[in-house]
């Protein structure tokens, strides 16, 4: 029997247009490129406050380190005059009642000598990974003029074999470290494509069972679930509008593959894409105007945009390279669109501007594919499906 694990990774987009963000310090003088940022943790009273002041600390320095954007080096505070960095934060706690206690974070920029920030909260001590990665939103977004994604949560299929072998999946939700993960599923049923609503409260999800498609809506806050709507066929890859009125979905039935929108009002389904071609993966822009889909209409997968302000409404082709391309989804920022595209037999995690242009690819390995935008837009999580070569 083979085992395959299937992981979860992260690639930051380095490209030359992402990085105009204002910046509040002078960062110039960084030879790397990158803000040189100095995470340090203060002299603590107790044994308590030193361990989760510690551990604060590292997931600061973990969260900016990944993002792409600091270079993230630890420090003591004893050597402040020695730091040769741009930029220096100094976490520091104090036991207030109880369970409680009170985090104070100070932003240094090294080479004008000012404080650039200084806040506190006070929170629990379970809660401690949650405040850290609050600090490291505060100073993203202080540091690079964008809001911070550290407190994002990702959601996946976690897949294992029972006693007998048998493939069990679950829903899944975890931190976007990694840390904390919970299962929203049991394993009783074939689930698949879990998505976040926009405003986060819910995920959609596809459920089959007696040979119908069923799309659930799991209620994050009081763990309910509802049925949106059950379809005759398969149904695959869903994904909200950005507004969250509708669902894009892909509906099999009859020999055929098409895009259908899905009022969540109303549950009335309009179909977007007719034909025999097998059309699937769909992702609206920010602005609801555009949606991008993985088809073959011209004989092999490859990606096409429909204009909805165009009355005409053809799909357009917008990848001419060599190889496949599937599960395209835009950015939150409108400007990109990431995808999978298979060649060779090799995978490969991909970015191209909404017209096609300037294709870049970002990852390459075995079986990484279903890409996905953080909210900054700026980076990309995608999973990779591994073969252990000694698996029996």
């Amino acid at each position: 029997m083979k085992l395959f694990v299937q992981l979860i990774l992260l690639v930051s987009l380095f490209i030359p247009y992402f990085t105009k963000a204002a910046l509040y310090v002078d960062i110039k003088k960084s030879s790397v490129g990158n803000i040189g940022l100095v995470v340090s943790k203060c002299t603590c009273k107790t044994a308590l406050e030193s361990e989760l002041s510690e551990n604060i600390a590292k997931v600061i320095g973990t969260d900016l380190s990944n993002c792409g954007l600091f270079n993230v080096k630890r420090g003591a505070e004893a050597e402040f005059k020695s730091w040769k960095s741009d930029t220096v934060v100094t976490v520091s706690l104090s036991e207030v009642s109880g369970s409680a206690l009170e985090l104070s974070f100070r932003l240094f920029d090294t080479f004008t000598k000012r404080e650039l920030l200084t806040q506190s909260v006070v929170f629990l001590a379970k809660d401690w990974r949650k405040i850290g990665h609050l600090v490291s939103d505060v100073i993203h977004d202080r540091l690079i003029g964008e809001k911070g994604h550290f407190n994002t949560k990702i959601t996946y299929i976690a897949e294992e074999k029972d006693s007998n072998y048998k493939s069990v999946r679950k829903i899944a939700v975890m931190n976007q470290d990694g840390s904390n993960i919970k299962y929203l599923t049991n394993g009783d049923r074939f689930v698949s494509t879990p998505r976040f609503s926009p405003n986060g409260k819910g995920i959609v999800y596809i459920s089959y069972a007696n040979g119908k498609s069923y799309i659930v809506l799991k209620n994050l806050k009081d763990h309910t679930e509802s049925i949106i709507s059950a379809f005759e066929g398969v149904i695959s890859a869903p994904r909200f509008s950005p507004n969250g009125k509708s669902l894009l979905i892909s509906h099999s039935l009859g020999g055929e593959t098409n895009i259908l929108s899905l009022d969540l009002s109303s549950k009335r389904t309009k179909k977007i894409t007719k034909g025999s071609a097998i059309s699937t993966s769909p992702s609206f822009s920010p602005d609801q105007k555009y949606m991008v889909f993985s088809s073959d209409i011209s004989g092999s997968q490859q990606l096409y945009v429909i204009d909805f302000t165009n009355k005409s409404k053809k799909p357009k082709r917008i990848s001419f390279g060599s190889g496949r391309y599937a599960t395209p989804v835009w950015s939150p920022k409108g400007d990109l669109i990431a995808f999978t595209k298979i060649q060779s037999g090799k995978f490969y995690i991909g970015v191209m501007k909404p017209d096609g242009k300037e294709e870049r690819l970002l990852s390459e390995g075995h079986k990484i594919e279903s890409p996905a935008w953080l909210p900054n837009g700026r980076e990309i999580i995608f999973t990779r499906t591994e073969s252990p070569s000694n698996s029996k």
